[in-house]
Order: structure tokens, then C-alpha cells, then sequence
């Protein structure tokens, strides 16, 4: 085998054309220097170079062999920079689960924003149920899981992201509509629209959290569709619905979104982050800091288990 110095050697003689300038340039003797390649030459059993008062010149042999050597060792230096890069969680992947839309919102701006300043890691993204997520964490195949509201799992770490505005979404023809702000007592007596699929559930119960009221339980659909068909349902009349604002993203002709309100401002959801304690993934770990840094939460200490119950509302 030809030690990966010794095809640097050769490489360099071929560029400067002469032994003594090559020599100089590595900062090393000239003597070094061709008793290396002369080894190389008898250990491969061909001449490399045609040596002459005028300098050095590359033979056909050593034309072919040369142009191999310059692609392993360029591929060498570049394998060497990945591997420095992906232990500082410059390059490398980070899978991220979510359930959310990923049409606007802090999500996308979350992920397109690390994108762009780590370009050498790979993101992918993976739209899952909430089970099928917590699955992907487990058996390793997610790196991250960003989800609705604060709950606690075994051997997972996590903490709060971010939060965003609940939304009425509704026909544009509803009286509502032309509300500037919506107050939850303005919601009594609507029939509402919800995806089975998460974060419908969770939707759900928090409508009933805020609408039930003795003899009045709130109207509630729920369909196995998509939060697009869900929009599209909506626009035909006969039905509202709940999104956070990243739902904004998803254009459907005749719905428009109002804020909900309470006494002391919009209502806002939070988003947060699940990983595993043993995950060593540094892209992890750069993502974290990412988060941390865009919406100055508190750097990560210590293991941090939230004991909210799921779906629970942060401000």
C-alpha cells in the first residue's frame, strides 16, 4: 500500500516540475524527496518520471497513476473536513418529526433559517401522527420531534420552543368575519370542523375546555381528512374551525382567520421539542443551540422533563 504521504510527494513533484523546487515547497530535503518516489516507483514496477538537467516531467505511466492519486487525495482532504464539520455540527443530517403544517409559521422559518446557515447538514423532514413520532425517536430513525404542548415520555428530554396565535378559521361570508377580534363567548352555538389526525385531538379538547358550559357542549365534527380539506370544507359554509397560525400558509379561495382573544390577549399554543437523552448526533445538538439562540430561551443544563399534561397552553 502507498502511504497517502508519499502520493502528496508525488503530486507536488508533478506541479513544480522539479525535485528540488517540490522539496522547497514541503519544506523538507531534496534527498527525502526522491528516495520516497523513487520507492514508489520500484514498489509499483513502473518510471513516474522522466529526470533530466531541466527538471522532472511526468512519464505516460505516471500521467495515469497521477491523475488517480490527485482524486484520492483530494477526496481524503474532503472526507477529512466532513468528518471536523459533523463533529462540530456543521455538517452531517438531523431528522425532524412534526405533525404541524409546515406551510408558514415558526417551523418553517425555524428549519429553512438552520438550513441556510448550516448548509452542510442535511435536514429531513417527516410529517407523522403523534404515536408513529414518538416511535421514530425511539427506534432512532428521528433525531427530533416538535410537537404541541408540554408532555412528559420516558428517557426523552425536552423543552419549550415557541408558541404561535390561535385561529377561527372560517367562511369569508361569516358574520364573524368582519370581527377584528373574536372572543371565545362569540364561538357559543358554532358547529366545528376538526381532522381526526393530530393535532385534531388535541384541538378538541381544548374546545372543550373553553366552550363547555352546563347544558351546552360545543358542536364537534371530526373526519379523518387533512388540514387542506378541512380549509376546503370550511369554504363551502356550515362549518369553523381551530388552527395555529402556521396554518396561515394554506391558501383556500373564501376562508379568512381571525385571532382568538381572552381578557388579557390572543390565545397562543406552544410547540415543543423531544429528543433522546443518548442521542450524540452534534447536528442535534447545533439545531438546539439554533433554537435557543433565535428565541432566547435559557441554554439546556442538566436533564429537563416537563410534568405539564399534553396539549397544555403556553403564553
Amino acid at each position: 500500500m502507498i502511504e497517502l504521504r508519499k502520493l502528496r510527494y508525488l503530486i507536488a513533484a508533478a506541479e513544480a516540475g522539479s525535485f528540488s523546487r517540490a522539496a522547497r515547497n514541503l519544506n523538507i530535503k531534496q534527498a527525502t524527496l526522491s528516495r520516497h518516489i523513487l520507492e514508489v516507483e520500484q514498489r509499483l514496477g513502473i518510471v513516474m518520471f522522466d529526470r533530466g538537467t531541466r527538471g522532472a516531467t511526468l512519464t505516460p505511466n505516471g500521467k495515469t497513476y497521477l491523475t488517480i492519486a490527485r482524486r484520492i487525495v483530494k477526496e481524503f482532504e474532503e472526507l477529512n473536513v466532513w468528518v471536523r464539520e459533523a463533529g462540530y455540527g456543521n455538517a452531517g443530517r438531523l431528522a425532524v418529526g412534526f405533525y404541524t403544517s409546515f406551510t408558514a409559521g415558526n417551523l418553517r422559518a425555524t428549519l429553512t433559517g438552520f438550513s441556510e446557515r448550516f448548509r452542510g447538514v442535511k435536514v429531513r423532514g417527516y410529517e407523522r401522527n403523534r404515536q408513529m413520532l414518538l416511535e421514530g425517536i425511539e427506534n432512532g430513525l428521528l433525531d427530533i420531534v416538535i410537537m404541541i404542548g408540554e408532555s412528559r415520555y420516558p428517557n426523552l428530554r425536552s423543552r419549550p420552543f415557541w408558541s404561535e396565535r390561535i385561529l377561527v378559521a372560517m367562511p369569508e361570508s361569516h358574520p364573524l368575519a368582519q370581527s377584528e377580534r373574536i372572543h371565545w363567548t362569540d364561538l357559543h352555538g358554532e358547529r366545528f370542523l376538526l381532522t381526526e389526525r393530530d393535532p385534531g385531538p388535541e384541538t378538541r379538547n381544548m374546545l372543550l375546555s373553553k366552550l363547555w358550559m352546563p347544558g351546552y357542549t360545543p358542536q364537534i365534527d371530526m373526519n379523518d381528512i387533512g388540514r387542506d380539506t378541512v380549509l376546503s370544507a370550511i369554504s363551502l359554509g356550515g362549518h369553523i374551525s381551530i388552527v395555529a397560525e402556521s396554518a396561515l400558509g394554506i391558501q383556500v379561495p373564501g376562508v379568512v382567520f381571525r385571532e382568538v382573544h381572552e381578557s388579557n390577549g390572543h390565545i397562543r399554543i406552544g410547540f415543543s421539542g423531544y429528543w433522546r437523552e443518548d442521542n450524540d448526533n452534534a447536528a442535534l445538538h447545533r439545531f438546539l443551540e439554533f433554537v435557543a439562540d433565535r428565541y432566547s430561551l435559557p441554554p439546556l443544563s442538566g436533564q429537563h422533563q416537563s410534568s405539564h399534561e399534553p396539549g397544555k397552553e403556553m403564553s
